[in-house]
């Protein structure tokens, strides 16, 4: 799978309550789901901002590249650059500490803790603050416990402002709606398109769409976990010649309401990710607790069959994201989920501005 793949701790009351209502062309009371991405919000985009000097810092550890053109002259300054290049104190301790696959690219928020349940209990707690203050602090704690240097040496630079609470409650209302209309304009047999473009009949459109988008939706209120160029589990296990487990089955569950209304979404609903936006494998809540067993019994062996193939370092981090986020759905009840092309919110980096 090329792109991003994320791995959710799911809250089925989400579907339940917000979604399936939605789709039903019924009313939903979408203040606490706000409440809830508010906070995330304002935790995300702060450790967003962390991470993004930490990932600048770190990458100083190395002198820079030789340019591709130039001059002689600045072919040679460059050499005698790289010759006397000598990263700081802070960017060494950075280099040696940081986990980039794990803290800055990984995780939710800026966690460094080491155990699944740690993590969870961590997560917990950034998903919960109400303040930028409160989620610094937290954000502090976490470089402290890395090492104590990091977090009392490491400066942010002025970043991109959060959105106004109002402005990202509105975006939010109106994604929200577009559940709605989308499923009454197929429910009245209408199309669908963006003003000035190609529209089709709106049923195709939400078989389509509404799974990811409602996946997309809960991300902001409940934390996730993200691999880049990875695959889900099933994929994973099939390589290396294990039976995945038996729990792993299509998202149907979450959207019951909406395939009686609407069979063709199951139809569309599989356990393999295949396009850039799509949702993949689904284990309730009550089998959470088989995934987490067979994560155990099974990821050694998975991990000795990635190695023979030159990639176990990146099998393992991504194991352990599978775990935590099962730790997580375990400790909160809920159930799990991949899916593809979903992101965090905060601000974006220059790569993202291109």
């Amino acid at each position: 799978m090329q792109g991003t793949v994320s791995f959710h701790p799911i809250d089925p009351s989400f579907f339940e309550g917000m979604i399936e209502p939605l789709v039903a062309g019924e009313k939903i009371n979408p203040e606490p789901y706000l409440e809830a991405s508010l906070r995330q919000m304002i935790a995300s985009w702060e450790s967003t901002r962390y991470k993004q000097t930490l990932d600048f810092l770190r990458e100083q550890i190395e002198p820079p590249p030789p340019p591709d053109e130039g001059s002689l002259w600045d072919k040679v300054r460059t050499r005698l650059e790289r010759y006397d290049h000598r990263p700081s104190q802070l960017v060494q301790l950075i280099a040696s500490k940081v986990d980039p696959d794990l803290h800055l690219f990984g995780r939710p928020f800026l966690v460094t803790e080491g155990s699944p349940d740690s993590v969870a209990t961590l997560v917990e707690e950034f998903a919960a603050v109400n303040s930028e203050k409160a989620a610094v602090t937290l954000i502090v704690e976490q470089l402290a416990r890395l090492d104590p240097e990091i977090a009392k040496q490491l400066e942010l630079s002025e970043g991109e402002l959060a959105p106004p609470p109002g402005s990202y409650r509105n975006d939010l209302l109106q994604e929200l709606r577009v559940v709605f209309d989308q499923a009454r304009a197929a429910r009245d047999g209408n199309s669908w398109g963006p003003a000035g473009s190609r529209r089709e009949p709106a049923r195709d459109v939400l078989i389509r769409e509404l799974p990811w988008r409602a996946v997309q939706l809960h991300s902001r209120a409940v934390p996730f976990w993200i691999g880049e160029d990875v695959d889900g589990l099933e994929t994973i296990c099939l390589a290396a010649g294990v039976e995945p487990p038996n729990v792993l089955t299509p998202a149907w569950p979450l959207f019951s309401r909406s395939c009686e209304s609407f069979p063709e979404l199951r139809e569309g609903m599989s356990i393999e990710m295949k396009e850039s936006r799509c949702v993949g494998a689904y284990v309730a809540p009550q089998d959470i607790q088989e995934l987490v067993d067979f994560l155990n019994d099974y990821g050694a062996r998975i991990i000795q069959a990635a190695s023979r193939h030159g990639v176990g370092p990146t099998c393992k981090t991504l194991l352990r994201k599978i775990r935590e986020c099962a730790c997580y759905a375990q400790k909160s009840g809920g159930g799990y989920l991949e899916a593809s092309g979903i992101e965090p919110i905060g601000p974006k980096s220059e790569e993202d501005d291109g």
